[in-house]
């Protein structure tokens, strides 16, 4: 088509038309090669999801851990634009359905004089105000998340994955995507260096000197954990894990602040995928020896740095960003001048839900009699951009399907072209398939994973109850072909290698595991392995450059969204049986 321009006639092609030539590649007889799904089923299937009421698909996190799984993801969202699938009760995409209380977002933000959290103005749950929500021609949603943004870029979060990659050792695995992907023209290290200079990735300052574990199991979780033990640990003054339990993280902390268990202490839970109703967890006994509520270790620990900070005469202290705070009133400031300390925690969960605007009516004391509330609103999880209503679950982006309120895109619309120079360069301006890289070497055998079925992440990973109802240690399932064709029966013990590490692991032989694939449910602990050894010694995690985009409307970095991402999904071993010991 030709079209007039300021700058005179050009000729474009719209985005559709770029898409419609885009798929002749994709025929189901294209792809069958590269699934191994038959055609007829690919047919089948797109037309069940074009013609029904209502499709959805369930994600949890699966295709986000492989190398292309941004394109993976791309292309689901897309057959759903297509063909209907938002905005619609029983559509669209799940991945962790998330809905949060906003009143301890108030709290944190609350001046120390403030005479209670609750905020000013109109709360998050007047939103489909998108008609009084203009401003700079920007709608709520749009510029909550630019929020989000400039809180990120004032250092108010940092990305784990760039700070073990600058400082923790983690570079030669996180940095080595040209090594197996052979798509890339420039190493990731250039890339990187690209997304700093042009302020589309954000760098974090400073090599750490105390790591202060809460709510996390870094020495387990991060894929890569024995190069943090090796190039990260040594760097540290201190480190410090407050946990219920003794995680492997835990084993190399200088100090161990023991947590209360969830029935020891009275709370809310910050974020639940058990949408539409917040839950309270409330104490059935005192806490054990001297175990304490996270809080109660966290007033204490700001109680004696303001006390030693007194004593020395040490007024200010420079956070992270730059910013001046006082030291001398930590504590003051974080109990709100006493008025919440470690001693009064019903006192403040009673005013964080009194400030909330999004389960209206429910009191700390209506909240802990019950158990649970149903939500009135969306709170902070403005993404899901549509209305609460009583008796009838959620549906997301009504407020876009139904209310014609633009999406927080650069076109304002459902956007699948990206026309961003990174995304030129990578050929992924439409979503594209790309095979799985050779991650860890050429070798014959994909390693994935899934949620274990009696834990939640490491919680009970090493209770001997439920090690009884799997083995009573680490396994790994594995084809019964794969299983033959190297001489392994069901119970042996076989040494997992590839070009980044060796972990050795029990098999399971099992007729559901696909040839080619061995499959390993995360969250086992490394000191439950030959030498604390896992199968995460093995999993190089390169980032994907096309992640590191930024400066294009939605696609830039906040909170543990926008930033370079780990990967473990498919990465390349072999295996072969050990002799018994």
């Amino acid at each position: 088509y030709t079209v007039n321009t300021t700058q005179g006639q050009v000729t474009v092609t719209p985005a559709f038309g770029v898409l419609r030539a885009h798929l002749q590649g994709y025929t189901p007889e294209a792809t069958a090669s590269i699934t191994g799904t038959q055609p007829d089923v690919v047919r089948s299937l797109a037309r069940q999801i074009a013609k029904a009421k209502s499709a959805t698909v369930l994600t949890q996190s699966n295709f986000a851990k492989f190398y292309h799984g941004m394109e993976m993801e791309r292309v689901q969202f897309l057959i759903f634009a297509l063909c209907g699938q938002f905005g619609k009760k029983g559509s669209g995409v799940n991945a962790f359905p998330m809905l949060s209380l906003d009143g301890p977002g108030a709290a944190s933000f609350a001046p120390a004089d403030a005479p209670d959290f609750r905020r000013p103005g109109p709360g998050l749950d007047d939103i489909p105000s998108w008609e009084r929500a203009k401003r700079d021609g920007k709608t709520t949603e749009l510029m909550l998340l630019e929020m989000m943004r400039q809180g990120y870029k004032g250092g108010g979060y940092i990305s784990s994955v760039l700070l073990f990659h600058l400082f923790g050792g983690l570079a030669p695995l996180t940095g080595s995507a040209k090594r197996w992907d052979p798509h890339l023209k420039r190493d990731g290290e250039a890339h990187l260096a690209e997304a700093f200079e042009k302020g589309w990735q954000i760098a974090p300052q400073g090599e750490p000197r105390i790591l202060f574990e809460v709510g996390g199991n870094v020495l387990r979780r991060v894929r890569g954990y024995d190069r943090l033990v090796e190039g990260f640990l040594p760097k540290l003054s201190l480190m410090v894990t407050v946990d219920w339990r003794l995680s492997h993280t835990a084993l190399y902390s200088d100090y161990v602040l023991p947590a209360a268990g969830w029935y020891e202490r009275d709370d809310v839970i910050w974020a639940t995928p058990l949408a539409p109703f917040a839950q309270a967890t409330t104490k059935a006994v005192e806490p054990l020896g001297e175990s304490k509520p996270d809080g109660e270790f966290h007033c204490l620990l700001l109680k004696a740095l303001q006390e030693r900070a007194i004593e020395r005469e040490l007024e200010t202290f420079a956070d992270r960003s730059g910013g001046e705070r006082r030291l001398d009133r930590v504590y003051e400031d974080f109990t709100i001048k006493r008025r919440y300390t470690e001693k009064n925690e019903e006192e403040l969960l009673g005013a964080v839900l009194e400030a909330n605007t999004n389960l209206k009516g429910t009191t700390w004391e209506s909240l802990k009699k019950e158990g649970h509330a149903r939500f009135t609103g969306l709170g902070p999880t403005i993404s899901n951009a549509t209305d609460v209503k009583p008796n009838e679950t959620i549906t997301a982006c009504t407020w876009h399907t139904e209310h014609k309120m633009p999406w927080p895109t650069l076109t304002r619309r459902m956007q699948f072209y990206i026309d961003h120079e990174l995304y030129f360069e990578l050929g992924e301006e439409l979503p594209v398939h790309k095979d799985n890289p050779p991650i860890g070497g050429d070798y014959p055998l994909q390693m994935t994973g899934g949620h274990a079925r009696w834990s939640i992440h490491a919680a009970w990973r090493d209770s001997p109850l439920l090690l009884k109802l799997q083995q009573g240690e680490p396994v790994m399932y594995v084809s019964q072909q794969d299983a033959r064709t190297r001489g392994i029966d069901d119970g042996d013990r076989v040494q997992v290698r590839n070009d980044v590490g060796s972990f050795e692991i029990r098999v399971k032989v099992a007729p559901v595991i696909r040839p080619g694939q061995v499959v390993i449910y995360h969250a086992w602990e490394p000191f439950q392995f030959s030498e604390h050894k896992s199968y995460q010694v093995t999993t190089p995690t390169p980032m994907n450059p096309i992640q590191m985009a930024g400066g294009y409307t939605h696609l830039q970095p906040r909170g543990a969204v926008g930033q370079p991402g780990m990967n473990d999904r498919g990465v390349r071993v072999e295996m072969e049986k050990l002799a018994p010991s």
